[in-house]
């Protein structure tokens, strides 16, 4: 087998991130852009030892499940597939990585919960602008490269943000703006950002500048009149040589320096910067699964470690006594606060700090804790707070995840230090790309 070969065979299962695998005498092809159970003919284009990568040349005989014609904007690299195909797909990721870290067949996965359509669902947008022979281009990078596609419509994020995509390119063009080029570090616009609540009924417009431009006026007058639901145009200026996004300073151009949206009743004020779930609908459903798990009741005193701006805590709030809020990131504490402030919710406490720190205190202050409602970043948790749990004594910990394999890691963990393992709850926050969040619950035997 040699590069540019050309195979036949038939897609027998899928990877992690949703490749294609297709086996020649026992080696596994990796391919793009098909379906578990087609049959297609493939260009080989890379060999490793263990495993190559093909290219799909020909479909022979096309899957019920497939969808074409959906462009595979910024990660959305499952669109090829019905939404049914997906759910299907994410459940048998959890599936293999629980069986592989926990033992073939020990813990249930459940069928993930999807939203009723996969489509246009994220409330945030960030998108990079670049100007190439003259053409102003917004849209996504190329994968493993900082060259920009531009895109017309991108179909996960919400269509108003398509809208005032190809609006704003215009205009940048028409008005002649200093765009950033990343080569020799001069020029000025480098993203733009749209954040819109769930009602549609506010849009924040959010540019990302090396410096203030030329025309910045004229610019902000006329994005304010594009929709009369923008009430915020923000500007960020970002410096530095770098590929993260955000600089250090935000200033407020037009009208408010936030948006403000609802989720399960409880008002949220969101900044430029603020850390939001990007599909409200599903979280709603990732949240409501987690504390249905929890089985709490009205007297019960719960921790929500890792709690960001607050938003399980709160949600939280309405089922129990107490809810401490536990969180590093300082701004996130503060922003958890005034979310609390301004829904007058009273039986939460926000405490900045790490998370065994925090609840060793607690415990010491003779605090009785009923369950602790754990919801890391995706390199999960630290072994140590794990086993503090444990020690502690604390009977119930619900586990949202955002990455299956550290999930189950985790489980492991805990399973070793006699906590009974439930089943596995996948949710589908992300359609049509390979990411899965996951919820379990733990109890101690």
């Amino acid at each position: 087998m040699q590069k540019n070969d050309v195979f036949e065979g038939k897609v027998i299962d899928y990877t992690h991130d949703g490749l294609g695998v297709v086996k020649i005498d026992n080696f596994p092809i990796f391919i793009e852009d098909v379906i578990e159970g087609e049959v297609i003919e493939f260009k080989i284009i890379k060999l490793k030892k263990n495993l190559g990568y093909g290219k799909v040349l020909n479909i022979i005989e096309n899957s019920k499940n497939r969808v074409d014609g959906i462009p595979k904007t910024s990660g959305a690299n499952l669109v090829h597939m019905n939404y049914e195909e997906q759910l299907k797909f994410k459940k048998k990721k959890v599936q293999n990585v629980m069986d592989k870290a926990l033992g073939k067949d020990s813990i249930e996965v459940l069928d993930t919960l999807g939203m009723e359509d996969g489509y246009y669902y994220r409330n945030k947008s960030v998108i990079p602008v670049q100007k190439v022979n003259g053409e102003v281009k917004m849209g996504y990078y190329k994968p493993r490269s900082h060259d920009v596609v531009n895109i017309e419509k991108c179909f996960i994020q919400y269509d108003e943000h398509n809208v005032l995509m190809n609006k704003l390119r215009s205009l940048i063009s028409e008005l002649n703006l200093s765009i950033y080029d990343e080569n020799n570090h001069s020029g000025a616009i480098r993203h733009i950002m749209f954040r819109t609540n769930t009602l549609k009924s506010e849009i924040m417009v959010g540019i990302v500048a090396k410096e203030k431009f030329n025309k910045l006026d004229e610019f902000v007058e006329k994005i304010s009149k594009l929709d009369d639901r923008i009430v915020s145009i923000m500007l960020n200026i970002n410096d530095k040589k770098t590929n993260v996004i955000f600089g250090d300073k935000t200033e407020n151009l037009f009208g408010k320096d936030y948006i403000t949206d609802t989720l399960d009743g409880i008002e949220f004020k969101i900044s430029l910067r603020s850390f939001y779930q990007v599909n409200p609908v599903q979280t709603e459903v990732l949240y409501s699964k987690a504390l249905e798990l929890a089985e709490l009741k009205e007297t019960d005193t719960i921790i929500d470690a890792y709690c960001g701006i607050g938003t399980i805590s709160l949600f939280a709030a309405k089922k129990v006594k107490k809810v401490y809020g536990i969180e590093i990131v300082e701004a996130a504490v503060l922003d958890a606060r005034e979310n609390a402030k301004n829904n007058n919710i009273t039986n939460v406490e926000f405490l900045l700090g790490k998370s065994e720190d925090v609840i060793k205190k607690l415990i010491s202050q003779n605090v009785k804790l009923d369950a602790v409602i754990v919801d890391p970043p995706r390199k999960g948790c630290e072994e140590s707070f794990l086993r503090d749990l444990a020690s502690m004594g604390i009977e119930k910990i619900v586990y949202v995840s955002c990455n299956p394999a550290t999930l189950a890691r985790d489980m492991e963990i805990m399973r070793g230090l006699g906590y009974k393992l439930g089943s596995v709850q996948p949710v589908d926050m992300f359609p049509g790309t390979y990411h899965v969040e996951a919820v379990s619950l733990l109890v101690k035997e």
